[in-house]
Formats: C-alpha cells, structure tokens, sequence
C-alpha cells in the first residue's frame, strides 16, 4: 500500500501489514512508563507524520537495479534508508539482531522484541526497523559464509564509494586552492574534457577537468543525475551493512593508492609556485581532503592511507631538497 493506514498498538502506531496477529508473533516489550528509571513513553506518530513518512519512501532511496544480489535486502529497507540518510547504521538496530528463533527463521515469521533501546524510535521508524531485520540476518549470514554473489557486489560498492570519496574530496580541495575552476584556465583542455582521473597531469588541467565532470552532472538529464547518486548511496549502504556485519573489507586498490600518491605529488609541485598554492594553502587543501572523505569505514581506511602517502611524499621531497644543498654545498 501506497499510504497503509496506521493503527495504534499501546504507543505505537504500525502500519496495517503490521498490526500484531498470530502469524506475524510479534511481541512488544516496552518498558512502563510509571518506572522510575524507564525511558520515556514511546511518542505516538500524528497521522500527518506516517503519511509524510511513507510520501517519503515512496520513491526509494536505494537502487535495486544497480546490486540485484542484493535487491531483497535493499527493497526491504527503503523505509529505514529514507530515515537514516542512506547508512546503515549498527545503533539503529539495538535490541533488535539476533533475538528470532530458528523457527522464526525458518518460517519467516517477523519476531522482533523491543526493549527499552528503542523506546524513543517513532512509530514509522520503528516500523521500518522491524521490517528489515529479518532479511539483514538472513543478508548478514549469506555475506559471512562467503556467497560469491554477494561478496562480488560488495567490491563493486567498495569501489565506487572509494572513487566518490576521492572525486568529493578532490573538488574540496580544488575549491580550498581557488581552482574550481581555476583561473587562468589551462590551455589544450576542451569543453568536454573529464578525465580527472589522469592525475599524472598539472594540477590545474585536473581540476578544469573536474570541474567540467562536476559540470556535466549538475547539467545532464535529471534522470541521470539520480541515477549516478542513488547508485552511489547505494554502495555506501552497502558498504556500511557488510561492515556491521562483520565482513572483512577489500583493501584500497593499488590504482587509486597510485591516484593518491600522483595527487600529492600535483599538489608539491604546485606548491612551488608560491603565487597559487604555497605551504598555507597546501596545508589547508590537505585538511580540506581529508575531511571531505566523507564518515564510514571506506573514509576511515582513505583518510589513513592519504595522510601516509602525503607525509611519506613530504619527507621525500624534503630528503631530495636536503640532498641537493648538501651537493650544493660540496661543490
């Protein structure tokens, strides 16, 4: 149903497919309100806000069509993604995981008890939680025994939150530098010129380049555009959901390793034109990089292999500078 109707249970409010029935063996435990140390009563959602709620999700935040091995899980949690940023967030199931029997599992029956950690989740939200856990134990179980499948859709949203990481952080930088785009700009570079990628060029071209990319996609097709970010929303749920899990993340390929290693090294070379970025605005195009990662374990491994790459291409430049005056000096 478009726009279910929501019907109260006690202090919270379900959709109908929800509703306690036998089948279903859902069984609220929710702490009394009259406990001195309980939490606070559940609020109850208005009907403006289910409506809202569900208007919301409506539309699907995840895309299906892009992880089909994982499509069960995605179309189940369209409610909980549209509530939670598109992130998959451990918190949000406290008290939920791991309390259905074997039975339950086997007949797919929606047990879930609510303790007192989610005694402040809404009741469209705590809807949205309940109707996912099923499919993120069976998802969390299958990704853990190894399904080639799964496993394989994993590393492709590993990589693409990886090259989305890098590209956000890239144009934080260039804008940090005054160089989205930059001024003058580069000559030999055309209109339709995107290949950012190749960072083994100056910096200036790869940030005419980006900026051209950053261009298309603000200009191109609505559609399009939607595509690209819900793919990439997509992946970094994913991403997300196989950590909570507990599986064992790709390592950063060695490609965007040498991405990375080719930027700092863009951004030393720049900095010896004191004009257009001297050791301030490097330092502070560093920061900016960094923090523009994003959050999640994809960022945590990028933010820690950038910052060795730029201090390990520092101390490099500087031996090489240290060495020149010494041979300077000896002549």
């Amino acid at each position: 149903l478009k726009y279910p109707v929501w019907l109260k249970c006690g202090r919270l409010r379900f959709p109908q497919e929800f509703r306690p029935q036998p089948s279903h063996r859902v069984r609220l435990f929710m702490a009394s309100a009259a406990a001195a140390d309980g939490p606070a009563p559940l609020p109850a959602a208005s009907d403006a806000q289910s409506l809202l709620f569900e208007k919301e999700c409506a539309s699907g935040s995840l895309d299906e069509e892009a992880f089909k091995r994982f499509a069960p899980l995605l179309q189940v949690s369209q409610a909980y993604a549209s509530c939670s940023g598109c992130r998959f967030r451990s918190s949000s199931f406290d008290g939920l995981l791991g309390r259905r029997t074997p039975g339950d599992a086997m007949s797919g029956a929606l047990l879930a008890e609510v303790p007192s950690a989610r005694a402040r989740d809404s009741g469209p939200r705590l809807a949205a939680k309940l109707r996912t856990v099923p499919l993120v134990e069976e998802f969390s179980a299958r990704l853990l025994r190894g399904e080639e499948g799964l496993v394989e859709e994993v590393d492709r949203a590993y990589r693409i939150v990886m090259a989305e990481s890098v590209r956000n952080a890239m144009m934080g930088m260039f804008q940090a530098l005054d160089m989205f785009p930059p001024n003058p700009r580069p000559t030999g570079v055309g209109d339709d010129d995107c290949t950012y990628e190749d960072v083994s060029a100056p910096l200036p071209i790869i940030a005419q380049r980006l900026y051209h990319d950053h261009a298309r996609r603000v200009s191109g097709p609505l559609e399009g555009i939607g595509r690209l970010h819900r793919r990439a929303m997509t992946a970094a749920f994913i991403v997300d959901f196989a950590e909570v899990a507990g599986f064992k993340l790709p390592a950063i390929p060695e490609t965007l390793q040498s991405m990375l290693r080719e930027v700092s090294a863009r951004v030393e070379e720049a900095s010896k034109d004191q004009g257009s970025c001297g050791p301030a605005s490097r330092a502070r195009a560093r920061d900016v990089f960094l923090r523009s990662l994003g959050v999640g374990a994809v960022s945590e491994s990028l933010r820690m292999e950038v910052d060795k790459v730029w201090t390990e291409h520092r101390t490099s430049v500087l031996l090489t500078a240290a060495a020149a005056a010494v041979a300077v000096g000896a002549v």
